[in-house]
């Protein structure tokens, strides 16, 4: 027979089943919702950490330029730093990322050494190294913190970490100048070198022959072709021959005038802003308006930073006109690397040479100073360069361009992240 008790203690088993299922479920949907929150909250944080380290690397990079220059100040390595740290933004971009001076921004002289402050470096000229490191704390979690519900865990807010290191290494590629600087120096070691400011002058003419203190037109690409060296020019040769492989040059003849002009915004057919990029300044120098004849480099920066257009002196005559140039759309044209060579290999110094080709010695930074006038055979008027060193030296201007190479290469030394 079926007992009226038996049927209530069936239905009591079923509703406590009911009530068992229920809590199951609520605590699965909890633990889901954890997980998926976990989810979430670490993807926003790897997006946070990528933010930091693109922060991070920015401030490594700009510190480490700065660690060139024949005194290194490391205050204005670290200043350099935290400018280019800042202008990155994190947490989604919502705010930029913050940097303490004596504790965001540390220095070495090697990655096996400890890393030190400014105010705790000795000797500031032997730091090659930069380590930058940022962080941002106290992080919202969007969804984990459900988990809190559950009895004894609790979730705090989250913190994320950057750092990276960066040296300086020689470029492997720079941009050139299609000239050949005549060393004062002699072979095997060619150890001789111009001092810092000389003024060179080009030899346009048939006397004085190519010596100390002269320099004329080189093909980069090797060829002693004159297209070619107009060409490079206007244009811009950036993937420069190594040391020890040659160059080529025209003999006893002028480069084209209207393409030499063009890094000075001086334009006259067939060329124009669009086909040759100008300098960021035109600003000319001679000793009429630069008494000295040397050292004009550091007026040269000043000129640049105001986009100083050519500004016509009457000593200077020359073809074409700047008028129009936006000078704010220029490029580093005018601060260059040329190639160093014996000029004795050119038949000795002949004014009319048959070999064309020679051997680069080294690299070396100079600064096309004027525009070129229009000469003739009976009346040369030369162009001149400024020296500003050797291209591995670690002060030398060039050191703007390029991009990181190895320890054999030939260009300026760059930043380059390491770690």
């Amino acid at each position: 027979m079926y007992h009226k008790g038996q049927r209530g203690k069936r239905v009591l088993s079923r509703r406590k089943e009911r009530g068992a299922v229920a809590i199951m479920v609520a605590l699965a949907i909890v633990a889901l919702i954890g997980f998926v929150g976990l989810a979430l909250d670490l993807g926003k944080l790897y997006v946070v950490k990528s933010e930091l380290q693109n922060s991070s690397d920015s401030c490594a990079l700009a510190a480490a330029r700065d660690l060139t220059g024949a005194t290194i100040d490391l205050s204005v390595s670290e200043a350099a730093g935290i400018a280019a740290g800042h202008y990155n933004y994190a947490f989604f971009q919502s705010a930029p990322v913050q940097f303490a001076t004596d504790s965001n921004v540390l220095f070495s002289d090697s990655l096996s050494n400890p890393f030190l402050t400014k105010s705790a470096v000795s000797t500031p000229a032997t730091m090659k190294y930069v380590k930058c490191t940022t962080s941002l704390t106290n992080i919202p979690n969007w969804f984990i913190q459900v988990l809190d519900m559950i009895p004894g865990v609790s979730i705090a807010n989250a913190a994320v970490s950057a750092s990276a290191v960066a040296t300086i290494s020689p470029a492997q590629t720079t941009c050139g100048l299609p000239v050949f600087v005549c060393s004062p120096g002699s072979g095997p070691t060619y150890s001789t070198s111009y001092a810092r400011g000389t003024w060179i002058g080009s030899k346009d003419g048939p006397t004085p022959q190519f010596g100390p203190g002269s320099f004329g037109w080189a093909a980069l690409d090797g060829s002693n072709s004159a297209k070619s060296i107009k060409d490079e020019l206007a244009g811009n040769v950036c993937s420069i021959p190594a040391t020890g492989s040659t160059v080529g040059t025209a003999g006893n003849k002028s480069a084209d005038t209207a393409a030499y002009n063009t890094r000075f915004g001086i334009y006259a057919n067939p060329y124009n802003q669009t086909s040759a990029t100008p300098d960021f300044t035109g600003y000319a120098y001679t000793t009429t308006n630069w008494s000295t004849g040397s050292n004009a480099y550091g007026d040269f920066v000043k000129q640049r930073s105001r986009f100083a257009g050519y500004q016509s002196p009457s000593d200077l005559t020359v073809k074409g006109a700047s008028s129009g140039t936006n000078y704010a759309a220029g490029s580093d044209r005018r601060l260059a690397l040329a190639p160093e060579v014996d000029c004795s290999l050119l038949d000795n110094g002949s004014s009319s040479p048959t070999v064309h080709q020679v051997p680069i010695i080294r690299w070396d930074c100079v600064l096309m100073l004027d525009p070129m006038q229009q000469s003739t055979p009976t009346n040369p008027l030369p162009v001149h360069l400024e020296y500003e060193g050797k291209s591995t030296d670690a002060s030398v201007p060039c050191a703007t361009h390029g991009t990181p190479g190895n320890s054999n290469s030939a260009g300026p030394l760059v930043p380059v992240l390491i770690q």
